[in-house]
């Protein structure tokens, strides 16, 4: 009899400990349900000049860049009781802005996530010479019908990052892991650096006047560069992939530098 009792006692701990933890979730669940979270629409605006550099970090969130109407950068973002950013230009005129939150274990559980208010939106004027860095994760990045004179450099992970039809000055460099990066009608002056892990590379009409190096893991390459094949200098490696592409090429006054793991590379020259 004592043998019985002490094979059926944890079970009847084990069962109670999952009845506890699954009306806590229910509770939590019909809690938010009940009292949906609030968010309330804020915005900053300062002008473009006073600007040489744009920070946004620790984000969770989307952003978007987007061209601004006027001379002055604009940022439009959400926030509620336990989420809100801090926004601050240093003595050196870096406008940094960080995401903050104060939630607890409990808010997590069943927590429906709202995608509409997780997002952060910049308008920049044509022209701005600030440089812009973006690190963010859970969230896309999206630069649309933008020019800027400084460099772009942006990572996610578990999110897109899409350009359309962008003019950059300097340098632009993107990353992300868990998902693929489209690049579409960019005009680079400088360099370009692409990475992706986990995810397709797309690119469209993608030009630049020095160097345009695309890496990928587990996912391929493709698209169209704009330029004759004679001006590039190529150096590409495929493993476990077919290869348009010659593995080594001199000449040319620009340089192509690609390499895919896992996958595809599929570029053609275009005018």
């Amino acid at each position: 009899m004592k043998k019985v009792f002490k094979k059926v006692l944890p079970v009847t701990v084990v069962g109670s400990v999952l009845v506890f933890t699954s009306a806590c979730t229910n509770d939590t669940s019909s809690d938010k349900q009940n009292h949906p979270i609030k968010y309330e629409e804020k915005s900053y605006s300062i002008e473009a000049d006073k600007i040489s550099q744009i920070s946004l970090s620790d984000m969770d969130r989307s952003v978007d860049v987007v061209k601004s109407n006027d001379n002055e950068i604009h940022i439009t973002y959400f926030e509620n009781d336990k989420e809100s950013y801090a926004i601050d230009v240093s003595g050196e005129k870096n406008l940094i802005m960080k995401a903050n939150t104060n939630k607890e274990l409990k808010d997590y559980v069943g927590l429906n996530s709202d995608k509409t208010h997780r997002n952060v939106k910049i308008s920049i004027p044509r022209g701005m010479e600030s440089g812009i860095e973006i690190k963010t994760s859970k969230g896309d990045i999206n630069l649309s019908e933008v020019n800027i004179s400084g460099s772009v450099d942006a990572t996610t992970s578990n999110g897109k990052i899409k350009a359309s039809n962008v003019e950059i000055e300097k340098s632009f460099k993107v990353e992300t892991k868990n998902d693929d990066i489209n690049l579409s009608n960019v005009n680079v002056k400088g360099s370009i650096d692409a990475t992706v892990s986990n995810g397709n590379l797309d690119i469209a009409k993608v030009a630049v006047d020095d160097e345009l190096k695309l890496k990928s893991k587990n996912g391929g390459i493709n698209g169209t560069i704009v330029g004759s094949y004679d001006v590039f200098s190529i150096s590409s490696h495929v493993s476990k992939g077919k290869n348009n592409l010659p593995e080594n090429k001199s000449g040319g006054d620009k340089k192509l530098d690609v390499s895919a793991n896992n996958g595809d590379i599929n570029l053609e020259f275009v005018r």
